[in-house]
C-alpha cells in the first residue's frame, strides 16, 4: 500500500504549470515544497516536494502561498532524475503526489495579481 499523510508548511512559492490533453482541455499541475517538522524542535525539517493537479492545483494557488500550514494524504512516486542525460544511473527524486489537502492555516491574503500558470507543449 502507497499511502503518505503529511502535516507541514507551504515552503516555497506554488508553481503552476498547464499541460494541453485532447480530452479534457488543459490539465493544471501545482508543485511545491513543504517542510515537515520533525518530533525533536532542535532537528531541521525534512523537505518534501509536492504535486497536484486539477481543481485541487488552481485552489492551492488561489487560497495558499508561502508559509500556509497544510495537511496532505496522498501517495509515494519516485522517478530517476539525471543531469547528465544518460540512460543508467542518476538520482531518486521521490515526490508526493497529493490526493487530498486541507487548510489548517487562514487563507493567504489576495494579491494584487494571482500567478499565470506556464503553457507546456502544443
Amino acid at each position: 500500500m502507497n499511502h503518505v499523510e503529511l502535516i507541514g508548511v507551504v515552503a516555497s512559492q506554488v508553481k503552476v504549470d498547464e499541460f494541453p490533453s485532447a480530452a479534457n482541455g488543459p490539465q493544471t499541475k501545482a508543485t511545491f515544497l513543504c517542510a515537515v517538522r520533525r518530533r525533536t524542535k532542535d532537528q531541521a525539517p525534512d523537505w518534501v516536494r509536492v504535486e497536484t493537479w486539477g481543481v485541487q492545483a488552481k485552489n492551492v494557488v488561489r487560497f495558499n502561498g508561502k508559509g500556509s500550514r497544510v495537511a496532505i494524504s496522498g501517495r509515494l512516486r519516485g522517478t530517476f532524475y539525471n543531469p547528465d542525460g544518460k540512460e543508467r544511473g542518476g538520482q531518486l527524486r521521490l515526490t508526493v503526489v497529493a490526493e487530498s489537502i486541507t487548510y489548517l492555516s487562514a487563507p493567504k491574503a489576495q494579491e494584487a495579481e494571482e500567478p499565470q500558470p506556464r503553457t507546456r507543449g502544443k
